[in-house]
Formats: C-alpha cells, structure tokens, sequence
C-alpha cells in the first residue's frame, strides 16, 4: 500500500521529467458550477495528460536488469502515451499495446516517438491484456500497468500533493475515474496533507463500475458498454483500488454523454482550456447538479487531459 511518503518521494523522484502543471483560479466559471472554480492543468503537461507521472516513476525505479529487459503497456491512449514518452527519455525499449479503434489524437502522440513499437490489437481489454502478458512471457519484458501499480498510483497522487500546495484550504477535489490509480493517488496525497479535503469521483453512466461496486459492497464487473469518454471504458472495478476508493472517496457521480459534451464545450468556451471526454467529465458532474458543494466551496476540477478528436470537437463546436 503507498502512502503520502511514497508520493512525495515520487514528485522528488519524477520532477526533472514532468511540468508541475498550474492550478488556475477560473472565477467565469463558478456561476455556472456553483462554487470557487480552480482547474488542475494536466492538459498542459508534456504529453497533455497526467499519465507521464506515474509512468516515469515507475521507470525510474526498474532495475539494472528490468531496465535491459524492455517495458509493456496496453492501453487505450494516454498511459500509452506517458509510457512512449517517458521510455524515449530513459533509452528503454517498449511496446504500447492499444486498439485498433484508438483516439486518432492519442495514437498520433505515440507515434512522436519513433523508436517505440506499437501494436494494435483487437477492441477489447481483454485482447490487449493477453498479449501484453504474452509478450511479458516470451520477451520477459516488464508490465507498466494503467493503474494496478503502486509507484504509477504515487506518480499519479503527485497531481494531488500540487492541489494542496499551491491551495493548502482547498475544499474539494473532483476528480475522473476509469482503473482508479488517478483519484486513489490524488486521494491518498491531498488527505495526507489535508484528511477534511472531500475526494469526488466522476465515471460514465454506463460504466460507473465504482459506484456499482459501493452498492454492491465488492468490486464487481460489468457489462460491455460505451461513453464518448473513451479513457474510462474499463468494465472491471480493480479490487485493490476498490478498497481505497471506499476508504477515501466521499462521493461518486454518474455522468452521461450529453453533460459530457457541454462540459468540454463550456470548459473551452468559459475555462479557455481545452478537455478531452475523460477529463470534462469532472465539469460535467457539476453542470449536470450532483455536485454536493456550495458557492463559497472551494473545489478543484482536474483536467487530466486534453488529447481531444480534433473532428469531434469540430462537430461539437458546430
């Protein structure tokens, strides 16, 4: 289990790599969300989403030996993109695993990197899973997982020590989930350093497999299903990060496709920055009245990323 020691240990560890992204006051936002608007910049980082962190201090800590072995991830666009990135920077070879239905914008920011091999295989998790464990198997590379690793969740909980530096009387957090490792690292760092801050997650209505999971007292599986937030597809609750969710998670909120393109639009319109799907998600929740805050609140939207279809933005614009 990490803890906020391991976090701080990581933000040290990962800060030559990545930009600490600023965390803007957005006053022209809180009539329209109903409180003291902050937004968390992950669409400013390097490869324009937050993965880079957990990634690179997870790389960081591979042995000589892991190091000559080579890296693995599936992935469906940013982790994949935060592994292409932050492999480059330490000369490791890597595969990036990621569908054959992948986000052109996402797919585009991994093939910067030229002397990363990427594989697109099939449409499911579960085809991209078994042949990264394939490839773990007969190449003895090392898996980089999205969010069952504990030094890519610290990575990750590193977004959520900057929210409380740079905001030590922050109210809220609002943050999106698909595995988990992004609200269970900005949880355990922004409750470490504050424990009355409130952790809001956010998923898909039809894949709010967190918030199924709370119901049913036990990380559960759904159905297959779909959401314009393509970087929240996954069906299965991860039982570990189900346990942290239950333990430092105030609230979770469905979203549907509807607030989650009014959101993307209001967040560029209003906010002046661009989200993709997964990240409006946070405004979404917000817009959409499930937010339990009030005016005087202030709350923090992490916008985990901006690596938005340039087309769909184009018809959502239009």
């Amino acid at each position: 289990m990490f803890t906020l020691e391991d976090v701080k240990a990581a933000q040290k560890r990962i800060a030559p790599y990545v930009l600490r992204t600023p965390l803007l006051r957005i006053p022209a936002m809180d009539p329209i969300l109903g409180c003291q608007v902050y937004l968390k910049a992950e669409n400013f980082q390097y490869t324009n989403a937050f993965k880079l962190r957990g990634a690179t201090n997870r790389m960081l800590q591979l042995t000589p030996e892991e190091r000559a072995r080579g890296v693995v991830c599936l992935s469906s666009g940013n982790h994949a993109q935060g592994v292409a990135c932050a492999a480059h920077r330490l000369g490791l070879d890597a595969v990036i695993v990621m569908p054959t239905n992948v986000n052109p914008a996402k797919l585009a920011g991994v093939r910067l990197f030229t002397d990363i091999k990427v594989e697109l295989v099939g449409t499911e998790d579960h085809e991209r899973a078994a042949r990264a464990e394939e490839l773990v198997r007969t190449e003895g590379r090392v898996m980089i997982h999205p969010y069952m690793d504990d030094a890519v969740k610290a990575g990750q909980g590193t977004v959520g020590l900057e929210i409380m530096q740079d905001e030590p009387e922050m109210d809220a957090v609002v943050v999106s989930v698909s595995g988990g490792g992004l609200i269970t690292g900005i949880a355990t760092a922004a409750k470490g350093i504050q424990p009355d801050v409130r952790i809001i997650g956010v998923e898909p209505t039809d894949v709010a497999r967190y918030k199924a999971s709370r119901e049913a007292h036990h990380a559960v599986t759904l159905g297959k299903s779909s959401s314009i937030a393509d970087g929240t597809l996954l069906p299965e609750a991860d039982p570990g990060n189900y346990e942290l969710i239950e333990k430092l998670v105030e609230t979770l909120i469905p979203v549907d496709d509807g607030d989650i393109r009014r959101a993307i639009v209001t967040t560029l319109q209003v906010g002046k920055l661009l989200a993709e799907p997964s990240a409006a998600m946070t405004v979404a929740a917000a817009m959409a009245g499930g937010l339990p805050v009030k005016p005087e609140d202030k709350v923090c939207f992490v916008i985990s990323g901006g690596n938005c279809d340039m087309h769909m933005l184009a018809e959502l614009l239009k």
